[in-house]
């Protein structure tokens, strides 16, 4: 059996091989069209920021360690421009054509560069290889550019930013959408929003660069931002020019079409990788979303299947993470956009809760946004914070492939040391407080209801002074101590929404009140750290 495989990326090598550690027999050959091959492209911004000192660091194996280790014949500077599906024959650019018996796309994605005059000069770039990282480093240095506009929030973008900031550039960033790291609700990214603007990063955010001129880009809005050079970083779009003229199905989402097994509608023709479309576990719909860890699997079950193990792909949880000048921003499910858009009935839940015991060091606050279900399933959860943010999403990340709900939520297992969790985790807090919400027993006022004008009585159960110095408008202050003395002020005819700084105190006002017999009572559901964001 001769696999070729087309693409050096994390698909092409993980379904290279696996497959050779499962088939020594099996002739084996990679097609790459550049001259890298192996490059981790998700590390190409630390490595422009100095965080990864040399290339060689996020190079895998050569090509020559590829052929002495696994036998695997790979093939730089081979670019396959034609598929022959029914004698089996590749037409490679400048090259003798191959043949195969079984082939796998793993071309991967290329990058968008959006069609704004002026997007093609010579102080505009894209961060997609490492000759790319190259150029870059040479013109920044070389110039003394001090001014960069990087176009795109999100992870990249942002990760871009972050390195020019590093290196000690001027740095803004422009971004379409109303808030930054589109996979995430615009709550959610106010705090990382809030902190780059505190470290000096100019944001620019619902708005588009209409033209690139000689040293400035134009918004829409007519600003005019001065720039040294501008990297583009507005996402990726499937490298799908071979499937579409080998007649390979494309899906909704525009990427490849394949069954669990990654067949694609040639049952001798498999796809893996950023090309790929999925469906989403929780919404259903189809999506293409470009992940190294699924390229991997899904490069591993092609492997397992051409050798006779049938592990098949399923539905995806999807699961996005990035670090972010010292804040760890990660989600895993659906945001509430994309529960709107599937019509899917949701509930939210905030909670500010620190990572660990706070009397450590490393404590620190998260934030944490839970979606659910009227019934109870978990569909998504998101939080940033500086630390423990990734295994937490990680946790619920799992519980959803098993269709788990918030009383699994309440019941995980999270190892308990001070340095890493607290006693009760926010785990377990998330799903108790969302039971709790699903039984009655606790009912919540959205903070975004706040500006309704409805006749509420909005008590801060702070301190004094810690009221004076800052507080919601129209709220009154009853400190949470003085709640059993103070009944009578409370009003029977209208809410009663108890707030405090993070939460824990106006729960215990709230329960006061509760057992008090008022039937009136709620709490205000934030993502604000109401004694600090304000």
């Amino acid at each position: 059996m001769k696999v070729v495989i087309i693409g050096g990326g994390a698909a092409g090598i993980s379904t290279a091989t696996r497959l050779r550690r499962r088939d020594e027999n099996a002739e084996i050959v990679i097609l790459e069209k550049n001259k890298e091959f192996g490059v981790a492209a998700c590390a190409l911004p630390y490595l422009l920021g100095g965080l990864i000192e040399s290339s060689e660091d996020i190079t895998g194996a050569t090509a020559e360690q590829m052929r002495q280790i696994f036998k695997i014949d790979v093939k730089l500077e081979h670019e396959v421009i034609d598929i022959d599906r029914k004698n089996k024959i590749l037409t490679i650019e400048g090259k003798t054509p191959v043949s195969y018996d079984k082939l796998v796309l793993a071309t991967g994605a290329v990058q968008l560069r959006p069609d704004i005059e002026g997007v093609l000069g010579d102080n505009i770039f894209t961060v997609r290889d490492l000759h790319s990282v190259d150029k870059i480093k040479v013109y920044f240095e070389g110039t003394g550019a001090r001014k960069v506009l990087i176009l795109g929030g999100g992870n990249v973008g942002l990760e871009t930013a972050e390195a020019f900031m590093r290196l000690g550039a001027d740095v803004c960033v422009v971004e379409e959408a109303p808030h930054l790291m589109p996979h995430f609700d615009p709550e959610v990214m106010r705090r990382l929003e809030n902190h780059l603007q505190n470290l000096g990063v100019k944001l620019y955010l619902k708005r588009k660069v209409t033209a690139f001129c000689d040293n400035y880009a134009l918004l829409d809005n007519d600003v005019k931002i001065k720039y040294d050079m501008v990297i583009i970083a507005t996402g990726v779009r499937p490298d799908v020019k071979l499937p579409i003229m080998a007649n390979i199905h494309l899906g909704h989402s525009g990427g490849i079409l394949t069954n669990e097994y990654m067949q694609t509608n040639d049952p001798d023709i498999f796809a893996a990788g950023a090309d790929v479309e999925f469906t989403n576990a929780v919404t259903g719909q189809p999506e293409r979303w470009p992940s190294a860890a699924r390229s991997v699997t899904q490069g591993n079950i092609i492997a397992d299947f051409m050798s006779g193990l049938k592990t098949p792909f399923g539905a995806v949880v999807t699961c996005d993470i990035a670090l972010i000048f010292g804040y760890t921003a990660a989600c895993a499910g659906a945001n509430e956009k994309q529960l709107t858009q599937s019509g899917i009935e949701f509930r939210r839940l905030y909670l500010l809760q620190n990572n660990c015991d706070i009397y450590m060091p490393n404590s620190e606050q998260m934030l944490l946004k839970l979606l659910y279900s009227p019934d109870g399933r978990i569909l998504g959860i998101q939080g940033i914070g500086r630390g423990g943010i990734d295994k937490r999403i990680d946790i619920v990340a799992n519980l959803m492939k098993k269709g788990g709900t918030v009383e699994d939520l309440s019941r995980a297992t999270v190892a308990y040391s001070p340095p890493y969790a607290m006693a009760k985790d926010a785990l377990n807090n998330l799903g108790n407080l969302a039971g709790a919400a699903l039984r009655g027993e606790i009912r919540y006022y959205d903070f975004e209801d706040l500006n309704l004008n409805e006749d509420i009585f909005l008590v801060d159960i702070r301190q004094p002074e810690s009221f004076e110095a800052r507080h919601l408008p129209r709220a009154v202050n009853i400190p949470l101590a003085t709640i059993r003395s103070n009944l009578a002020s409370f009003p029977h005819d209208k809410k009663i929404v108890f707030y405090c700084g993070h939460g824990y105190g106006a729960y215990i006002a709230y329960c006061i009140l509760r057992n008090r017999g008022f039937d009136n009572v709620y709490l205000l559901n934030t993502p604000y750290d109401l004694g600090i964001d304000l």
